[in-house]
C-alpha cells in the first residue's frame, strides 16, 4: 500500500476482480486515479465497474506492492499471476 494515498481512497476496480472471478493484470492511473482491472475487455457501462478503498485491494493482493509507485498516467500490466510487470506511459489521445 503506498504510504502517500489513504487506504480510503477510492480506486476503480472492473466486476472480476470485486468478485473475485478474475486477478488484477492490469493496473492504470488515468489522471492519477487508480484503477484494477483484469485485462478483459468490458463495455463502457457503469455496471462492468466498482468503487472500492484502495486498501481492500492492496490488502487482496500483496503483489501490488510492486507498483505502489506507479505514477500519474501509466500503467502495469502482466500476463498472470507472479509474473514481472510492465510499466509503460499511457499513450494519450
Amino acid at each position: 500500500m503506498p504510504d502517500h494515498v489513504d487506504s480510503h481512497s477510492k480506486a476503480y476496480v472492473c466486476i472480476h476482480v470485486f468478485d473475485e472471478s478474475a486477478p488484477v493484470l492490469l493496473v492504470s492511473r488515468p489522471e492519477g486515479d487508480w484503477c484494477f482491472l483484469c485485462g478483459a475487455e468490458h463495455n463502457d457501462s457503469a455496471t462492468q465497474f466498482r468503487v472500492v478503498g484502495i486498501g481492500h485491494v492492496f490488502e487482496r493482493d500483496h503483489s501490488l506492492n510492486e507498483i505502489d509507485d506507479l505514477p500519474r498516467d501509466w500503467e502495469a500490466e502482466r500476463s498472470g499471476l507472479n509474473l514481472p510487470w510492465v510499466r509503460r506511459r499511457i499513450a494519450s489521445n
